[in-house]
């Protein structure tokens, strides 16, 4: 049974994304909308694989250097290999990851995907409201904000338009976190050649 929300045949930022870095949960209109975009930004597969290598680096240094356990992934797309969860298994005793994005179709894959993994959950939130996706990760007894959390806002900041204020929407972020934390951000970029 198909849910209203969910239409193979209008292209969804998440399932092109994951096209973009190989990835199998994609549909035909996904693909196109893709290949659309890679016409008119060539480097656009690049850079979604750039910032997944930078999520993996990152991801492993708060883990083993930095001695984080608490991981909140703010627009995290699709779960593909590689995925936070997946990164610090093994090497984090008893982590905890987050996954929060406003793609009800983004959840469901995640919580598919995720079933059974101890310590890993998906929210459905928006990153533009800070203080309810924190309440909510923190009800869920996921995210404890009185200890240091890294918040991964991983190529999503380009999706908030300027009259949303991006800057103070992260410092909303930044100033719910407890000292030791870390806020990890990258950008989309487009390469020029």
């Amino acid at each position: 049974l198909m849910r209203r929300d969910f239409d193979p045949h209008v292209p969804n930022v998440a399932r092109m994304y994951n096209w973009l870095l190989g990835g199998k949960d994609n549909f035909a209109a996904d693909r196109r909308a893709a290949a659309t975009l890679l016409d008119a930004v060539p480097h656009a597969a690049v850079a979604a694989r750039e910032n997944r290598v930078f999520l993996h680096r990152a991801v492993r240094f708060l883990a083993d250097e930095a001695g984080i356990r608490q991981f909140l992934d703010i627009g995290a797309g699709l779960p593909t290999a590689s995925a936070v969860h997946e990164i610090i298994h093994g090497a984090v005793p008893l982590p905890v990851v987050v996954y929060a994005d406003n793609d009800p179709v983004v959840i469901r894959h995640a919580e598919a995907l995720t079933d059974g993994a101890p310590g890993v959950a998906a929210i459905q939130a928006d990153l533009r409201q800070p203080r309810e996706l924190l309440d909510l990760a923190a009800n869920l007894n996921q995210i404890d904000l009185a200890r240091p959390v890294a918040i991964l806002l991983i190529a999503v900041l380009h999706f908030v338009e300027d009259s949303d204020d991006p800057f103070a929407i992260v410092n909303r972020y930044k100033d719910h976190m407890a000292p030791g934390s870390f806020l990890v951000i990258s950008r989309s970029e487009e390469h020029t050649s």
